[in-house]
């Protein structure tokens, strides 16, 4: 058996290894884009446009670590997140450093309690534009689906008061589509703000609607 020493030096040498393991941005982006739903090794390729040889060695490298689980479906092999305690970590430092690149006095800041309470309260109506897969991984609570083109929002916004508060959020506070709609929706004078959630935010703002 081992003694208390050899224990302690055994989980400091793991530790090390998990974070060498993540010290490679490509990774990072890899485990908080799967946060958001179950992906392919090609679509994680196509998402951060690298090749579908370099991805694989990644997520395998990840999956044998147990940060990912892996599944075989038909010709395709789908990686799902299974070490929730990596991504507390990642998504902390995400949120903590995030920047959007929304102009500041269109971005929502007043936090995910404030936003749940103007919800429950229909003060505030909440705008989801991720993809279809990734609603349906992590649904929100009286969230309206929007899955046209930012360029589309006009015909869209009609049955909403454009004076009511909107907020349009999607996955990151660098969601290039959240804030073309945003910026979209403020042209015709919606009043709009964008919101960039990870996806342990987006099941704390469940919890907050749900109470």
């Amino acid at each position: 058996n081992m003694g208390r020493k050899e224990l302690k030096e055994s989980f400091f040498q793991e530790s090390a290894q998990i974070f060498k393991l993540l010290s490679s941005p490509i990774r990072l982006k890899l485990i908080n884009y799967i946060s958001f739903c179950p992906r392919t090794v090609e679509s994680c390729a196509d998402r951060f446009n690298q090749s579908i040889q370099n991805t694989s060695l990644h997520l395998i490298a990840l999956a044998k670590a147990g940060i990912l689980s892996v599944e075989k479906h038909k010709n395709f092999r789908i990686y799902s997140l299974q070490e929730k305690n990596v991504l507390d970590l990642i998504s902390s430092q995400l949120i903590a450093g995030s920047r959007p690149l929304l102009k500041d006095d269109l971005y929502w800041k007043e936090g995910l309690d404030s936003l749940a309470q103007g919800i429950k309260t229909q003060k505030v109506s909440l705008i989801d534009l991720r993809e279809e897969a990734e609603i349906s991984y992590i649904p929100v609570i009286t969230a309206i689906p929007y899955h046209g083109k930012p360029s589309h929002l006009k015909t869209f916004l009609q049955d909403f008061n454009p004076k009511k508060p909107l907020v349009f959020f999607c996955r990151g506070s660098w969601c290039e589509r959240m804030t073309s709609s945003v910026e979209a929706a403020n042209r015709i004078k919606y009043n709009v703000k964008g919101a960039g959630f990870s996806a342990l935010q987006l099941e704390m703002l469940n919890l907050n609607l749900a109470n």
